[in-house]
Protein backbone atom coordinates (compact mmCIF):
# COMPACT_ATOMS: atom_id res chain seq x y z
CA UNK A 1 0.00 0.00 0.00
CA UNK A 2 1.31 3.46 -0.90
CA UNK A 3 0.85 5.95 1.93
CA UNK A 4 1.45 9.68 1.55
CA UNK A 5 2.64 11.57 4.62
CA UNK A 6 2.48 15.34 4.35
CA UNK A 7 2.37 18.40 6.54
CA UNK A 8 4.76 20.81 8.21
CA UNK A 9 5.74 22.66 11.41
CA UNK A 10 6.86 26.10 10.21
CA UNK A 11 7.84 28.48 13.04
CA UNK A 12 7.74 31.52 10.74
CA UNK A 13 4.23 30.66 9.54
CA UNK A 14 3.10 30.01 13.10
CA UNK A 15 4.31 33.43 14.28
CA UNK A 16 2.30 35.39 11.69
CA UNK A 17 -0.60 37.43 13.11
CA UNK A 18 -3.96 35.89 12.36
CA UNK A 19 -2.46 32.54 11.31
CA UNK A 20 -5.52 30.31 10.70
CA UNK A 21 -3.54 27.13 11.34
CA UNK A 22 -1.85 27.59 14.77
CA UNK A 23 0.64 24.86 15.62
CA UNK A 24 1.01 23.00 18.91
CA UNK A 25 3.89 21.26 20.73
CA UNK A 26 7.47 21.82 19.51
CA UNK A 27 9.38 21.30 16.26
CA UNK A 28 11.42 18.55 17.93
CA UNK A 29 8.30 16.65 19.01
CA UNK A 30 6.83 17.07 15.51
CA UNK A 31 9.95 15.70 13.83
CA UNK A 32 10.16 12.71 16.18
CA UNK A 33 6.50 11.86 15.59
CA UNK A 34 6.81 12.04 11.81
CA UNK A 35 9.93 9.92 11.88
CA UNK A 36 8.06 7.33 13.96
CA UNK A 37 5.18 7.35 11.47
CA UNK A 38 7.47 6.70 8.51
CA UNK A 39 9.30 3.96 10.34
CA UNK A 40 6.08 2.19 11.35
CA UNK A 41 4.61 2.35 7.85
CA UNK A 42 7.63 0.67 6.27
CA UNK A 43 7.94 -1.80 9.12
CA UNK A 44 4.38 -2.90 8.31
CA UNK A 45 5.29 -3.44 4.66
CA UNK A 46 3.96 -0.27 3.06
CA UNK A 47 5.60 2.21 0.67
CA UNK A 48 5.92 5.91 1.39
CA UNK A 49 5.07 8.89 -0.82
CA UNK A 50 6.58 12.23 0.16
CA UNK A 51 6.77 15.59 -1.54
CA UNK A 52 9.59 17.45 0.18
CA UNK A 53 13.01 17.05 1.77
CA UNK A 54 12.83 20.35 3.64
CA UNK A 55 13.65 20.19 7.32
CA UNK A 56 10.34 21.62 8.58
CA UNK A 57 8.11 19.16 6.68
CA UNK A 58 6.44 15.97 7.82
CA UNK A 59 7.47 14.43 4.49
CA UNK A 60 11.18 14.82 5.23
CA UNK A 61 11.09 13.21 8.67
CA UNK A 62 8.71 10.44 7.61
CA UNK A 63 11.19 9.58 4.86
CA UNK A 64 14.03 9.46 7.39
CA UNK A 65 11.96 7.13 9.58
CA UNK A 66 11.19 4.93 6.58
CA UNK A 67 14.91 4.75 5.85
CA UNK A 68 15.53 3.73 9.49
CA UNK A 69 13.17 0.78 8.98
CA UNK A 70 14.87 -0.20 5.72
CA UNK A 71 18.25 -0.20 7.41
CA UNK A 72 16.93 -2.27 10.32
CA UNK A 73 15.95 -5.10 7.95
CA UNK A 74 18.70 -5.30 5.29
CA UNK A 75 18.01 -9.00 4.74
CA UNK A 76 14.59 -8.06 3.37
CA UNK A 77 16.01 -5.69 0.75
CA UNK A 78 14.34 -7.57 -2.11
CA UNK A 79 10.91 -6.78 -0.68
CA UNK A 80 11.71 -3.44 0.96
CA UNK A 81 9.18 -0.72 0.08
CA UNK A 82 10.78 2.26 -1.59
CA UNK A 83 10.21 5.96 -0.99
CA UNK A 84 8.59 7.86 -3.85
CA UNK A 85 9.44 11.56 -3.95
CA UNK A 86 6.84 13.59 -5.84
CA UNK A 87 8.25 16.97 -6.89
CA UNK A 88 7.79 19.64 -9.51
CA UNK A 89 9.95 18.87 -12.53
CA UNK A 90 11.39 22.39 -12.18
CA UNK A 91 12.15 22.05 -8.45
CA UNK A 92 15.93 22.08 -8.83
CA UNK A 93 18.45 19.58 -7.35
CA UNK A 94 17.28 16.06 -6.59
CA UNK A 95 15.78 15.65 -3.13
CA UNK A 96 17.55 13.44 -0.54
CA UNK A 97 20.63 13.38 -2.80
CA UNK A 98 23.10 12.35 -0.13
CA UNK A 99 20.87 9.57 1.18
CA UNK A 100 20.29 8.28 -2.34
CA UNK A 101 24.00 7.75 -2.69
CA UNK A 102 24.37 6.03 0.70
CA UNK A 103 21.21 3.91 0.32
CA UNK A 104 20.81 3.18 -3.40
CA UNK A 105 17.53 1.67 -4.58
CA UNK A 106 15.42 3.02 -1.72
CA UNK A 107 14.35 6.35 -3.24
CA UNK A 108 12.77 7.03 -6.59
CA UNK A 109 11.69 10.43 -7.90
CA UNK A 110 8.39 11.11 -9.64
CA UNK A 111 8.61 14.50 -11.38
CA UNK A 112 5.30 16.18 -12.19
CA UNK A 113 4.62 19.06 -14.55
CA UNK A 114 2.99 21.09 -11.82
CA UNK A 115 3.02 24.87 -11.86
CA UNK A 116 3.10 25.21 -8.09
CA UNK A 117 3.95 23.35 -4.92
CA UNK A 118 0.24 23.14 -4.12
CA UNK A 119 -0.38 21.29 -7.40
CA UNK A 120 2.49 18.91 -6.65
CA UNK A 121 0.84 18.15 -3.28
CA UNK A 122 -2.35 17.22 -5.12
CA UNK A 123 -0.37 14.79 -7.29
CA UNK A 124 1.12 13.33 -4.10
CA UNK A 125 -2.40 12.73 -2.77
CA UNK A 126 -3.57 11.32 -6.09
CA UNK A 127 -0.81 8.69 -6.24
CA UNK A 128 -1.44 7.50 -2.67
CA UNK A 129 -3.73 4.71 -1.54
CA UNK A 130 -4.06 6.42 1.85
CA UNK A 131 -2.85 9.63 3.48
CA UNK A 132 -1.65 10.79 6.90
CA UNK A 133 -1.55 14.53 7.57
CA UNK A 134 0.45 16.12 10.39
CA UNK A 135 0.43 19.84 11.17
CA UNK A 136 0.64 21.84 7.97
CA UNK A 137 -1.03 24.90 6.51
CA UNK A 138 -2.77 25.86 3.26
CA UNK A 139 -1.23 23.26 0.94
CA UNK A 140 -1.81 20.49 3.47
CA UNK A 141 -5.43 21.56 3.83
CA UNK A 142 -5.94 21.55 0.06
CA UNK A 143 -4.45 18.08 -0.34
CA UNK A 144 -6.50 16.74 2.57
CA UNK A 145 -9.76 18.13 1.23
CA UNK A 146 -9.03 16.72 -2.22
CA UNK A 147 -8.33 13.29 -0.76
CA UNK A 148 -11.47 13.36 1.37
CA UNK A 149 -13.60 14.48 -1.57
CA UNK A 150 -12.27 11.48 -3.55
CA UNK A 151 -13.05 9.11 -0.63
CA UNK A 152 -9.40 8.22 -0.11
CA UNK A 153 -8.61 6.78 3.33
CA UNK A 154 -7.30 9.71 5.33
CA UNK A 155 -6.13 10.31 8.91
CA UNK A 156 -5.42 13.84 10.12
CA UNK A 157 -3.25 13.77 13.24
CA UNK A 158 -4.28 16.91 15.10
CA UNK A 159 -1.74 16.55 17.90
CA UNK A 160 0.47 19.30 16.47
CA UNK A 161 -2.29 21.68 15.41
CA UNK A 162 -2.17 23.19 11.94
CA UNK A 163 -4.35 22.24 9.00
CA UNK A 164 -4.48 18.62 10.14
CA UNK A 165 -6.19 19.57 13.40
CA UNK A 166 -8.63 21.92 11.65
CA UNK A 167 -9.52 19.27 9.06
CA UNK A 168 -9.97 16.59 11.68
CA UNK A 169 -12.36 18.86 13.58
CA UNK A 170 -14.34 19.38 10.38
CA UNK A 171 -14.50 15.63 9.76
CA UNK A 172 -15.61 14.97 13.34
CA UNK A 173 -18.49 17.41 12.97
CA UNK A 174 -19.83 15.65 9.85
CA UNK A 175 -18.16 12.19 9.59
CA UNK A 176 -20.71 10.64 7.24
CA UNK A 177 -20.46 13.52 4.78
CA UNK A 178 -16.68 12.99 4.50
CA UNK A 179 -16.85 9.21 4.10
CA UNK A 180 -16.02 8.08 7.63
CA UNK A 181 -17.88 5.09 9.03
CA UNK A 182 -20.55 5.35 11.72
CA UNK A 183 -18.84 5.04 15.07
CA UNK A 184 -15.52 6.55 13.93
CA UNK A 185 -16.23 9.87 15.66
CA UNK A 186 -14.54 8.61 18.80
CA UNK A 187 -11.40 7.75 16.83
CA UNK A 188 -11.36 11.18 15.20
CA UNK A 189 -11.43 12.75 18.67
CA UNK A 190 -8.52 10.53 19.69
CA UNK A 191 -6.45 12.02 16.84
CA UNK A 192 -6.65 15.44 18.55
CA UNK A 193 -4.87 14.15 21.67
CA UNK A 194 -1.14 14.69 22.38
CA UNK A 195 0.87 12.39 20.13
CA UNK A 196 1.54 8.91 21.50
CA UNK A 197 1.63 5.30 20.27
CA UNK A 198 -2.14 5.23 20.87
CA UNK A 199 -2.66 8.18 18.51
CA UNK A 200 -0.46 6.55 15.86
CA UNK A 201 -2.36 3.28 16.16
CA UNK A 202 -5.65 5.15 15.83
CA UNK A 203 -4.40 6.99 12.72
CA UNK A 204 -3.45 3.72 11.07
CA UNK A 205 -6.93 2.36 11.79
CA UNK A 206 -8.77 5.47 10.59
CA UNK A 207 -6.82 5.47 7.31
CA UNK A 208 -7.28 1.67 6.93
CA UNK A 209 -3.53 1.13 7.02
CA UNK A 210 -3.10 -2.32 8.48
CA UNK A 211 -0.66 -5.11 7.67
CA UNK A 212 0.08 -5.40 3.96
CA UNK A 213 -1.48 -6.58 1.81
CA UNK A 214 -5.15 -5.73 2.39
CA UNK A 215 -7.58 -8.10 0.71
CA UNK A 216 -11.25 -8.17 -0.19
CA UNK A 217 -13.10 -11.47 -0.49
CA UNK A 218 -15.57 -11.45 -3.36
CA UNK A 219 -18.27 -14.00 -2.65
CA UNK A 220 -21.75 -15.23 -3.39
CA UNK A 221 -23.88 -17.18 -0.94
CA UNK A 222 -21.39 -19.86 0.06
CA UNK A 223 -20.07 -19.86 3.63
CA UNK A 224 -16.67 -20.80 2.19
CA UNK A 225 -15.90 -17.11 2.65
CA UNK A 226 -15.89 -17.56 6.44
CA UNK A 227 -13.43 -20.44 6.21
CA UNK A 228 -11.10 -18.49 3.94
CA UNK A 229 -11.32 -15.27 5.95
CA UNK A 230 -10.39 -17.08 9.18
CA UNK A 231 -7.47 -18.77 7.43
CA UNK A 232 -6.14 -15.50 6.00
CA UNK A 233 -6.33 -13.74 9.35
CA UNK A 234 -4.57 -16.65 11.06
CA UNK A 235 -1.89 -16.46 8.36
CA UNK A 236 -1.04 -12.89 9.31
CA UNK A 237 -3.06 -10.88 6.79
CA UNK A 238 -3.91 -7.83 8.83
CA UNK A 239 -7.04 -6.69 7.02
CA UNK A 240 -9.58 -8.85 5.20
CA UNK A 241 -12.81 -7.27 3.96
CA UNK A 242 -15.96 -9.37 3.60
CA UNK A 243 -18.70 -7.02 2.49
CA UNK A 244 -21.44 -9.09 4.15
CA UNK A 245 -19.80 -8.37 7.53
CA UNK A 246 -19.94 -4.59 7.01
CA UNK A 247 -23.47 -3.69 8.02
CA UNK A 248 -24.53 -0.11 7.27
CA UNK A 249 -28.33 -0.16 6.81
CA UNK A 250 -28.63 3.34 5.32
CA UNK A 251 -25.75 3.08 2.82
CA UNK A 252 -26.40 1.82 -0.75
CA UNK A 253 -24.51 -1.39 -1.50
CA UNK A 254 -22.59 0.05 -4.51
CA UNK A 255 -21.34 2.96 -2.36
CA UNK A 256 -20.29 0.61 0.42
CA UNK A 257 -18.53 -1.73 -2.02
CA UNK A 258 -16.59 1.06 -3.74
CA UNK A 259 -15.51 2.62 -0.46
CA UNK A 260 -14.07 -0.60 0.91
CA UNK A 261 -12.76 -1.91 -2.41
CA UNK A 262 -10.83 1.30 -3.10
CA UNK A 263 -8.66 0.72 -0.02
CA UNK A 264 -7.41 -2.82 -0.71
CA UNK A 265 -4.37 -4.16 -2.56
CA UNK A 266 -6.11 -7.10 -4.21
CA UNK A 267 -9.09 -9.43 -4.19
CA UNK A 268 -9.79 -13.14 -3.97
CA UNK A 269 -13.01 -14.19 -5.70
CA UNK A 270 -14.80 -17.31 -4.52
CA UNK A 271 -16.61 -18.52 -7.63
CA UNK A 272 -19.12 -20.95 -6.13
CA UNK A 273 -22.07 -22.69 -7.86
CA UNK A 274 -24.90 -20.70 -6.27
CA UNK A 275 -27.07 -20.23 -9.37
CA UNK A 276 -28.06 -22.09 -12.54
CA UNK A 277 -28.54 -20.63 -16.01
CA UNK A 278 -28.65 -21.34 -19.70
CA UNK A 279 -28.89 -19.75 -23.13
CA UNK A 280 -32.42 -18.55 -23.87
CA UNK A 281 -32.56 -20.90 -26.88
CA UNK A 282 -31.32 -23.91 -24.89
CA UNK A 283 -33.22 -23.83 -21.61
CA UNK A 284 -33.01 -27.60 -21.28
CA UNK A 285 -29.21 -27.43 -20.87
CA UNK A 286 -28.47 -25.54 -17.69
CA UNK A 287 -25.08 -24.97 -16.07
CA UNK A 288 -23.93 -24.06 -12.60
CA UNK A 289 -23.03 -20.38 -12.25
CA UNK A 290 -21.77 -17.93 -9.66
CA UNK A 291 -23.93 -15.11 -8.41
CA UNK A 292 -24.01 -12.16 -10.81
CA UNK A 293 -22.52 -9.80 -8.22
CA UNK A 294 -19.34 -11.93 -8.21
CA UNK A 295 -18.60 -11.14 -11.86
CA UNK A 296 -19.52 -7.47 -11.47
CA UNK A 297 -17.03 -7.15 -8.61
CA UNK A 298 -14.33 -9.15 -10.43
CA UNK A 299 -14.72 -6.75 -13.36
CA UNK A 300 -14.44 -3.74 -11.04
CA UNK A 301 -11.13 -4.98 -9.65
CA UNK A 302 -9.91 -6.03 -13.08
CA UNK A 303 -10.50 -2.51 -14.38
CA UNK A 304 -9.10 -0.70 -11.35
CA UNK A 305 -6.14 -2.85 -10.28
CA UNK A 306 -5.49 -5.15 -13.25
CA UNK A 307 -5.98 -8.89 -13.63
CA UNK A 308 -2.82 -9.71 -11.68
CA UNK A 309 -4.43 -8.35 -8.50
CA UNK A 310 -7.41 -10.75 -8.65
CA UNK A 311 -7.30 -14.45 -7.76
CA UNK A 312 -10.18 -16.70 -8.87
CA UNK A 313 -10.95 -19.79 -6.79
CA UNK A 314 -13.61 -21.93 -8.48
CA UNK A 315 -15.61 -24.61 -6.72
CA UNK A 316 -16.53 -27.63 -8.80
CA UNK A 317 -17.79 -27.27 -12.35
CA UNK A 318 -18.93 -23.67 -12.33
CA UNK A 319 -19.16 -21.69 -15.57
CA UNK A 320 -16.73 -18.81 -16.19
CA UNK A 321 -17.65 -15.99 -18.63
CA UNK A 322 -15.81 -16.33 -21.93
CA UNK A 323 -14.28 -12.83 -21.63
CA UNK A 324 -12.15 -14.03 -18.71
CA UNK A 325 -11.92 -17.68 -19.63
CA UNK A 326 -8.14 -17.47 -19.99
CA UNK A 327 -7.58 -15.75 -16.64
CA UNK A 328 -5.66 -17.99 -14.25
CA UNK A 329 -7.94 -19.69 -11.77
CA UNK A 330 -7.65 -22.56 -9.31
CA UNK A 331 -10.24 -25.25 -8.62
CA UNK A 332 -11.26 -26.83 -5.34
CA UNK A 333 -13.75 -29.55 -4.53
CA UNK A 334 -14.92 -28.88 -0.97
CA UNK A 335 -12.65 -26.49 0.88
CA UNK A 336 -10.98 -23.30 -0.51
CA UNK A 337 -7.92 -24.12 1.62
CA UNK A 338 -7.18 -26.83 -0.93
CA UNK A 339 -5.89 -23.89 -3.00
CA UNK A 340 -3.63 -22.59 -0.24
CA UNK A 341 -0.35 -22.83 -2.25
CA UNK A 342 -1.90 -20.60 -4.93
CA UNK A 343 -3.28 -18.25 -2.27
CA UNK A 344 0.14 -17.86 -0.63
CA UNK A 345 1.81 -17.18 -4.00
CA UNK A 346 -0.82 -14.55 -4.72
CA UNK A 347 -0.26 -12.85 -1.34
CA UNK A 348 3.49 -12.85 -1.86
CA UNK A 349 3.04 -11.29 -5.30
CA UNK A 350 0.91 -8.53 -3.77
CA UNK A 351 3.54 -7.90 -1.12
CA UNK A 352 6.25 -7.58 -3.73
CA UNK A 353 3.94 -5.37 -5.75
CA UNK A 354 3.50 -2.97 -2.83
CA UNK A 355 6.90 -1.49 -3.69
CA UNK A 356 6.75 1.65 -5.77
Amino acid sequence: MRVAVLGSWDEEQNARPGNPWPLLETPAAFKAACRGIGRELVRRGHSLIVGSAREHTADCHAALGALDAVREAPAASSTTPRILVVRKSSAGPTAFGELRRSDPGVFVEHPVAAGSEAAAKLFQARLADALILVGGAEHTEQAGLAAAACNKPLACIGSFGGAARALNKRFFEAPGYWGYEPGQSRQLLQLQEPFSPVVLKTALEVAWIEGAPKLMLIHGRSTDRDVLKAHLEQSGIGYVVVLADRFHPTEPIPDKFERYAASVDGAIALVTPDDVGSLAAETSETELRARQNVWIEVGWFWGRLGRSKVLLLTKGKVAIPSDIGNVEHFDYANDPLQCDPAIQRFIQRLRLGSDI
